[in-house]
């Protein structure tokens, strides 16, 4: 990629600690690239929660077209923001900040990130069963995207069930007509799974898995891997987690998490820009992506 920087670059950036490891600048400067657009984004680490404030608003001071926010300050952000978007109203948590005359305003891209990945893939969600695994951060955005994709039921699968119980009270009045059922890691959940029949769509939010643990599996057990025709881990470090291998040696196609980061980040550049970003230029980025992450 090459850049010309000059009086009229506009920037972006991320905003997170750490950021270090983050795919996101090469993914947004390819995209300028790509679109022609005289743009920079760049990453930049807030040590702690009291610098948040300044960071914000001195960006705003700088004129800093828009941000990322990642862990661990997507909820603490919130409170900067003059309007907040409904679905992110939704989820409890914004990654993606435009400045409008008004102020800040917060968008979450992740759900509507994962929901183009599945459809990417040609994974279909509307009617169909779908087991989330944990109830974490990452949890949020997929339940959302989930019921919003039409599911005919959801079971959250987690160490807990009481914080699997307070995930699916958060959604469940925004989705009165989808059954959220909550069970534990030692409850017979594949029981339950199995008088459903055998075609579920896994959703996968943990960290088990990512590297350096790469052979840890957020779910033991043969039996529940039976019941799986989809899973989609929002891991993608390693290309290939124990989960995935999982899937697919029981018969049952398996993603990892890398085309959910790019679809969230397209989204984020849309948003910025009021442009619509087409799946040729997401596949260029893509492919950019997945050579970068090898290397």
């Amino acid at each position: 990629m090459s850049f010309e920087i000059n009086a009229r670059t506009q920037l972006l950036g991320l905003l997170g600690h750490p950021v270090a490891h983050s795919v996101s600048p090469y993914l947004q400067n390819h995209l300028a690239e790509i679109c022609g657009l005289n743009q920079r984004y760049l990453a930049f680490d807030i040590a702690d929660e009291e610098s948040l404030e300044d960071a914000v608003w001195g960006a705003h001071a700088m004129g800093v077209r828009g941000f990322n926010v990642t862990v661990p300050y997507k909820k603490a952000v919130m409170e900067y923001l003059e309007e907040i978007d409904p679905v992110a109203e939704k989820i409890g948590a914004v990654n993606t900040l435009k400045w409008e005359e008004t102020g800040w305003h917060g968008f979450n891209t992740d759900m509507p990130g994962l929901l183009r990945a599945l459809s990417y893939d040609g994974v279909e969600i509307k009617g169909k069963n779908v087991v989330l695994i944990g109830a974490g951060g990452a949890a949020n955005a997929a339940l959302c995207a989930a019921l919003e994709g039409g599911a005919a039921q959801v079971l959250v699968l987690n160490r807990t069930v009481a914080k699997a119980e307070a995930l699916a009270e958060q959604f469940g009045g925004a989705y009165p007509f989808v059954p959220i059922r909550c069970m534990s890691m030692t409850d017979d959940f594949v029981s339950y799974m199995a008088s459903y029949g055998k075609e579920w769509i896994a959703l996968q939010t943990t960290s088990v898995g990512m590297h350096p643990d790469v052979n840890g599996l957020p779910v033991k057990g043969e039996e529940f891997y039976d019941h799986i025709s989809v899973g989609y881990d929002i891991i993608f470090n390693p290309e290939e987690t124990a989960f995935m291998k999982q899937v697919a040696a029981h018969g049952g196609r398996a993603f990892n998490g890398l085309r959910m980061l790019l679809f969230q980040g397209i989204r984020s550049y849309e948003i910025w820009n009021d442009v619509s970003i087409g799946d040729d230029i997401a596949e260029t980025v893509l492919k950019g992506m997945q050579e970068a992450l090898r290397k």
